[in-house]
């Protein structure tokens, strides 16, 4: 009789195992569902955002999500989102946030013109006129020579010096600069012109818009905006493209560009 009893009660045991079992495995999936909704995605906004402790516009701020950062989303409703910033977790507006990576093109090389090219410019840098000029590299000095240019066509004309601090671009054994600033250059953020008696405040007002000049389109061009509203547009591998006045007015255009023989 003590027998049959055990086997009831392994039995009664076995059941209980096979229930608590079945618990487990069933809530796995939910688990898993739960996971799934999750979602990377980045900032996308006007600057750095706050994270709220509730999905309202005056609710409690936590903190701030550095713009163009990737959070996790753990759930969204009626334009809300629970997200997930580091070890802080928190709500932010939905239409702040995007699958793509929005962060702006930072040039940190490149500016200056390939060895070899023949770069026509009219205008020229400084004079309204038309100027062909052949490009010779050495290290990281980059010089334009006016082959033409009846006094000491030997010597380069203008010169850029690149290196991983910066662009310095002017007249060839002077103090004349036309570009002098730090590397990196982010699209919208502001830079410094460094000059021998003082500097300016420079817009970096972008480094990935086409701009068509009479020697062609040049994609990704790092347009520079000075304080008078003069620019100077760079392109990769060519140099300066273009350079207008305040009032927009072309105060040098490239027109033409070929390999060198």
């Amino acid at each position: 009789m003590g027998q049959l009893i055990g086997v009831k009660e392994i039995r009664k045991l076995i059941s209980i195992m096979m229930l608590l079992l079945l618990g487990i495995f069933c809530t796995v999936p939910s688990q898993t569902a739960s996971a799934a909704q999750t979602t990377e995605m980045h900032v996308n906004a006007k600057g750095d955002i706050f994270l709220r402790a509730s999905p309202a516009q005056h609710a409690d701020k936590l903190g701030t999500v550095k713009n163009y950062s990737s959070v996790t989303v753990l759930s969204s409703s009626n334009g809300w989102s629970y997200i997930q910033a580091g070890k802080s977790k928190g709500y932010v507006y939905t239409s702040a946030l995007s699958k793509k990576n929005a962060a702006p093109a930072t040039v940190t090389k490149g500016l200056t013109p390939v060895n070899g090219l023949i770069l026509t410019y009219s205008p020229s840098f400084l004079e309204d006129k038309r100027e062909k000029f052949y490009v010779e590299k050495e290290d990281e000095y980059t010089f334009l020579y006016n082959k033409k240019s009846p006094v000491y066509p030997e010597l380069s004309s203008f010169t850029y010096i690149e290196d991983q601090y910066g662009l310095i671009m002017g007249v060839s054994s002077s103090d004349f600069l036309f570009v002098h600033v730090p590397y990196p250059l982010t699209q919208g953020t502001y830079t410094t012109q460094m000059g021998f008696t003082e500097e300016e405040r420079v817009l970096v007002e972008s480094t990935t818009k086409t701009i068509k000049v009479k020697a062609g389109s040049f994609r990704n061009v790092v347009i520079l905006r000075y304080s008078d509203g003069s620019r100077e547009y760079l392109a990769k591998g060519i140099g300066i493209i273009k350079s207008t006045a305040g009032n927009g007015k072309i105060i040098t255009e490239l027109v033409s560009v070929k390999a060198g023989k």
